[in-house]
C-alpha cells in the first residue's frame, strides 16, 4: 500500500496498530500517516466551564500530550523501517476526525486498535473502531 493512516492514543492496542500499519507500507515511496485525536478528552460542556486562561492552558497541555504520543508512534514506525511519516493532531470527534483526514489525504486504509473495558465490553469493538467501520469509505483494519 502506498498510503496508510493509523490512529494512536498511546495505548498498548494503539502501539499494536502502529506496528501493523508500519508493515503495510513496504514500498520506498509509501507513506504512513499517524494521527492522534486528543481534544475530545473532555466533553464540550466541561470545557465550556473553564475560563479563557484555563482553556488556553488546557489546549496547550492537550497539544503537548498529543505531540508526545505522536513522537513515540513515529519512533515505533521508524524502528520498523518506515521512511515517510506524516504526523497529524486533531481535536474533534475521534471517528469523524479520522474519516475526514482519510478522505482529505487519499488514504488507502485506516488502521486502529480495538479496545474493550470489562467483560461484556471486551467482547465488542470499541466505540471509535465501531464508528469507523460504519462511517469510513476506506478499508478499516482493526488490530486486536
Amino acid at each position: 500500500m502506498k498510503k496508510v493512516l493509523v490512529a494512536t492514543d498511546g495505548s498498548a492496542g494503539a502501539d499494536r496498530a502502529v506496528d501493523f500499519a508500519a508493515k503495510l507500507v513496504t514500498e520506498p515511496e509509501a507513506m504512513l500517516v499517524i494521527v492522534n485525536v486528543g481534544g475530545s478528552a473532555l466533553p464540550g460542556d466541561i470545557l465550556s466551564r473553564f475560563t479563557r486562561a484555563q482553556n488556553v492552558w488546557l489546549s496547550e497541555a492537550l497539544a503537548q500530550h498529543s505531540a508526545v504520543i505522536l513522537g513515540k508512534a513515529q519512533k515505533r514506525a521508524r524502528d520498523q523501517g518506515v521512511a515517510r511519516i506524516q504526523l497529524e493532531s486533531r481535536d474533534v470527534d475521534v471517528a469523524r476526525a479520522i474519516v475526514d483526514l482519510a478522505e482529505q489525504t487519499s488514504i488507502e486504509a485506516i488502521v486502529v486498535g480495538k479496545r474493550g473495558t470489562g467483560q461484556v465490553a471486551g467482547l465488542l469493538l470499541g466505540s471509535v473502531s465501531q464508528k469507523l467501520a460504519v462511517l469510513a469509505s476506506k478499508v478499516v483494519i482493526i488490530v486486536p
